[in-house]
């Protein structure tokens, strides 16, 4: 490699061919092919006054032009939710429902062409289709995360998402199922399936947690069960009641995993066969009407009949009594149980006791 003179500062020659090399503001260190001794001159020139007066550096204009390519909002979704089926499999159905409303407002769009106004437009477009909070804020939260992503793999710069308020969810009450819409699902759903649903009645386990659950972490001896992966990231352990238990010695081991034919598709799944039971899902939207959450609901709502809120709330694995509360909706009935549990067994002679014809009781 054949050094230049002074003259020639920034520029040398290898195999007959004159390059140059030069650093940009950011510090980096760039050579290109120039090819003759003038032409290398004249783009040396051009660059050591774009990266004086510009900032310019290679790698920026690189980046600049790959965002240009692969910064549309269809193609970013696409790999924004191949990365959920690696990253976070347990998410990635209700990911996949959101991503398809968010394509309808912004499919034809560049990434970086989004404003916090288009967010805006689409929260006001869903709440005129009469969309609940709870689904467009879930929206809004797969929206958020996906630009996150795209600024980590440098395809935008901005997140329009950041300047925008959640709705206030209105709709946060459980959703337990009736006896009789209970009996109504059973009825529709395939044999393979009323196992998976029996289990997650009986034990309140999510489907993110069924569909990851050990038989390393069931201790049929004991019968109790260690979520495999709990929410709470915590060691969480349950009792097993009789149906659940009977559940498992019929179901039997087969595998590492307790349930390994339940699909990671789920709550689409379980949506088709709510709404071929009568119970109000949507067929536009698989995460409105009954879900499989609900049987979560089901099971904490059954348990508050008879369990303190303290014992719903461990087994329920609530880390905030504020959800606890939410499944106590007691009428006067049962507070009129609950107080006359404090004069049951009672004797005449204790104090603050009183008994017999001299108490009055309202009909």
């Amino acid at each position: 490699m054949a050094r230049a003179n002074g003259k020639d500062r920034g520029m040398f020659q290898k195999n007959g061919v004159w390059w140059i090399r030069w650093t940009c503001p950011y510090g980096h260190e760039h050579r290109e092919k120039g090819g003759s001794r003038s032409l290398a001159r004249q783009l040396y020139e051009r660059r050591k006054t774009a990266a004086r007066h510009e900032g310019f550096c290679l790698g920026e204009a690189r980046q600049r032009l790959k965002r240009e390519e692969n910064s549309s909002f269809a193609k970013v979704s696409e790999q924004y939710l191949e990365w959920a089926r690696e990253n976070r499999p347990r998410s990635t159905s209700y990911r996949q429902v959101a991503m398809h409303r968010l394509n309808e407002s912004f499919a034809a769009r560049q990434l970086d062409s989004i404003t916090t106004t288009d967010v805006e437009k689409h929260r006001v477009r869903r709440q005129a289709a009469g969309v609940k909070p709870s689904t467009i804020n879930r929206e809004r939260a797969v929206l958020s995360h996906m630009f996150a992503m795209a600024i980590k793999w440098r395809l935008v710069e901005y997140n329009p998402v950041t300047h925008t308020d959640a709705l206030k969810e209105d709709n946060v009450n459980p959703r337990p199922l009736s006896e009789e819409e209970e009996r109504r699902l059973f009825a529709v759903l395939p044999e393979h399936y009323k196992p998976i649903v029996t289990f997650a009645l009986n034990t309140g386990l999510r489907l993110g947690e069924l569909q990851a659950q050990r038989w390393a972490d069931v201790d049929m001896e004991d019968g109790t069960l260690t979520v495999t992966q709990p929410k709470s990231g915590k060691r969480e352990t349950i009792p097993l009641n009789t149906t659940a238990y009977a559940v498992l010695v019929e179901a039997g081991r087969t595998g590492e995993l307790v349930f390994p034919s339940l699909p990671k598709g789920m709550s689409v799944t379980f949506a088709r066969y709510v709404r071929k039971a009568g119970l109000g899902a949507s067929a536009a939207d698989a995460l409105e009407g009954v879900t499989f959450h609900c049987l979560r609901d089901t099971f904490v709502s059954r348990l508050a009949v008879n369990a303190n809120p303290a014992t719903i709330m461990a087994l329920a694995r609530h880390r905030d009594f504020r959800t606890t509360q939410r499944y106590l909706r007691l009428d006067d009935h049962h507070l009129r149980q609950a107080v006359e549990t404090l004069a049951e067994g009672k004797n005449d002679d204790r104090i603050g006791t009183r008994t017999g014809t001299d108490i009055l009781m309202p009909v």
